[in-house]
């Protein structure tokens, strides 16, 4: 029969099992994962005990080790005991595969910055590349996915960013970080002239970033873009009418199915805020303040937050009943438990709520109705923001975009949104399949109103603007932080056709 190993044979195990781990994280189940290549930490084997001490800045613990109850690659899982009492517990010491992405991650785009420094060098051989780094910058909202740099030859300089095909998410952003590393170093860079923007992404995946460069400023900064792969490929600019959309016809009166026909009058019955609107599907969905919690199905009507479903019927109608009272008595503008997830879910959707009743409490002579709800879609893009449609007195549209937390990417997801408004315009479909019947549409391009509470505008969405193309007149609209209980417009500002300005409002409650 083996003997049980000494606790100096235990001690040892545990430190060369370690010593194979680059970031050791220790963790117990039920509590916090602690770091242990930031944190400090000991085996003591005094008085015929094993003690494990760890101390950092947030903890200091020490655990009686008995034994090593399992160990396999990367992952050993020990025993110890509690103090005073004969129960046991459980520590878990592994990789932190956090910490192993991160590294990984971190090592792609140093050979990213490598690969980007040749191809620069191969088509741009007279010119000096200089500054090249992925290293993030908080201040100025630089972001590590992209490499950045600067490409000089004498008196002349060119912004340059890329991004790895390693990067699998936010590709369509680059363009965002772009304006913001040339906007920078042309307030920073006093001897030489950035004259534009040369752009880097990897083969098949500029067709987003083109469309939006088409409706840039062309007197404010010159672009290129370019596909990285077997070879480089300087890309051709896009059209303005080359983009995938699709007009969402208009909402049918009624619920399309016999089982939404049957109980979307006994939902909507339920409490006077809850509101139903028609899908691009066809199929209706019922919102208390914008949070969705029932809609029709092939199946019939189903409830639920989330990815819960239930379906509806005679045996599980009270079960809906209950549900709408409990959203009711968190998902209001004074909550007992403000962290609440049925208050803190889906703001922008309870914002769009809001302003699909009184988009007229924005000014600029708005029509309180009609007001539509994602006519288009944005060609498969992911999107943050929710957007209405709505027409002022004189027939111009008014593309109006919800954000209710600071998003440094608003001004081009609203852009998106906007140029496929205005194609839909100019190629007469939204006349054709009946919107804003009885109302002549003026040919003028759509205003854009950019909607988010007042302090809760990232710091670079004015530098991005600034660098639309003066045919899109932006409006930003800063509304009161309290706006869950009454809207009010604090101010606005005004860019594009007219000058950049910014004036108080206060529009009536």
């Amino acid at each position: 029969m083996p003997t049980a190993p000494s606790i100096e044979e235990i001690k040892e195990r545990i430190d060369l099992f370690l010593l194979g781990l680059s970031n050791p994280v220790l963790l117990e189940p039920g509590k916090v994962v602690i770091d242990l290549s930031s944190s400090s930490y000991t085996f003591s084997t005094e008085y015929n005990k094993l003690l494990l001490q760890v101390w950092n800045d947030e903890t200091n613990f020490v655990r009686h080790i008995v034994s090593i109850k399992k160990e396999a690659p990367n992952r050993m899982e020990i025993v110890y005991q509690k103090f005073g009492k004969e129960m046991t517990g459980t520590l878990i010491l592994s990789q932190s595969k956090a910490e192993a992405g991160r590294l990984d991650r971190r090592s792609q785009r140093v050979r990213y910055v490598q690969n980007l420094r040749q191809y620069l060098g191969q088509i741009f051989p007279e010119w000096k590349v200089k500054q090249l780094t992925t290293e993030p910058a908080l201040a100025q909202s630089f972001s590590a996915r992209f490499a950045r740099g600067v490409l000089s030859r004498g008196q002349r300089a060119w912004a340059v960013i890329g991004i790895s095909d390693k990067e699998e998410n936010g590709r369509e952003d680059i363009l965002t970080f772009g304006l913001l590393w040339l906007d920078w170093l042309r307030k920073n860079s006093q001897k030489q002239v950035i004259e534009g923007l040369r752009i880097f992404v990897p083969e098949g995946s500029s067709k987003t970033t083109l469309q939006r460069l088409a409706w840039m400023n062309a007197d404010r900064f010159r672009w290129e873009v370019y596909e990285t792969g077997d070879e480089v490929r300087k890309c051709e600019p896009a059209e303005e009418g080359n983009l995938t959309t699709a007009l969402a016809p208009l909402p049918a009166a009624q619920h399309c199915s016999l089982a939404g026909r049957h109980w979307g009058p006994e939902i909507e019955a339920l409490n006077p805020v809850i509101q139903s609107f028609v899908g691009r599907d066809g199929d209706s969905t019922w919102t208390f303040r914008g949070l969705p919690f029932a809609r029709e199905t092939a199946r019939g009507v189903v409830y639920g937050i989330g990815r819960s479903e239930t379906m509806l019927g005679e045996g599980t109608w009270e079960d809906l009943q209950k549900l709408v009272l409990h959203i009711a008595q968190h998902r209001t503008p004074n909550p007992l438990d403000p962290n609440h997830p049925y208050f803190r879910l889906q703001p922008e959707r309870w914002l769009q709520d809001l302003l699909m009743m009184q988009v007229d409490k924005l000014g600029e002579s708005l029509l309180a109705e009609p007001v539509y709800r994602q006519v288009t879609n944005a060609g498969g893009l992911e999107r943050g923001v929710l957007d209405l449609l709505a027409i002022d007195t004189s027939g111009r549209l008014a593309v109006v975009e919800l954000k209710a937390s600071e998003d440094i990417h608003l001004p081009l997801q609203a852009l998106d949104y906007w140029m496929r408004v205005r194609l839909h315009q100019q190629r007469g479909d939204l006349a054709k399949q009946g919107y804003f019947r009885g109302r002549e549409i003026s040919p003028q391009p759509p205003r854009l109103f950019l909607v988010s509470p007042g302090l809760q505008f990232h710091p670079a969405c004015d530098i991005v603007l600034r660098y639309f193309s003066p045919a899109i007149e932006t409006v930003r609209i800063g509304l009161n932080e309290n706006w869950r209980e009454h809207l009010k417009v604090m101010y606005w500002k005004r860019e594009g056709s007219r000058t950049g300005k910014l004036e108080q409002m206060e529009s009536s409650d």
